[in-house]
């Protein structure tokens, strides 16, 4: 397989995680598509605010499963999933999901200056106002 791969570190345990497959990448969408979160509108703030920190760990949680899965796909994905569910901390499971996705070109938003064709010396441009002539 040529999926990427990079080594994760949390304290004193590493693991590895690849990026994911093309098909992981689409479920992943289905996954955070099916949320409840996602249908219902909560009736409180706080109702509101309770689900979407269940769907950041929930979906972190499956990112970071596939992830280990496609390096040992001899063990079954859900119980990877409910394991990092039950075991993982927080911090631990948003750093490696993180992780996972800049490996699978997850994070759009997040693109080095000369990707987006700006420089620093660009950036620091100040435009200078014309007095009308």
């Amino acid at each position: 397989m040529f999926l990427e791969k990079t080594v994760f570190h949390y304290g004193p345990e590493q693991m590895e995680l690849s990026e994911l497959t093309a098909l992981q990448r689409a479920e992943f969408f289905a996954f955070i598509a099916s949320s409840d979160v996602v249908k219902d509108k909560a009736p409180t703030d706080a109702a509101r605010n309770a689900a979407l920190v269940r769907l950041n760990t929930e979906s972190s949680a499956w990112l970071v499963s596939r992830a280990l899965w496609n390096c040992h796909r001899e063990v079954d994905v859900n119980a990877v999933y409910q394991e990092i569910l039950a075991d993982w901390p927080e911090k631990a499971l948003c750093l490696a999901a993180e992780k996972v996705m800049v490996l699978s070109d997850l994070k759009g938003d997040e693109k080095p200056a000369e990707q987006s064709g700006l420089g620093e010396e660009e950036e620091d441009v100040k435009v200078k106002p014309t007095d009308g002539s």
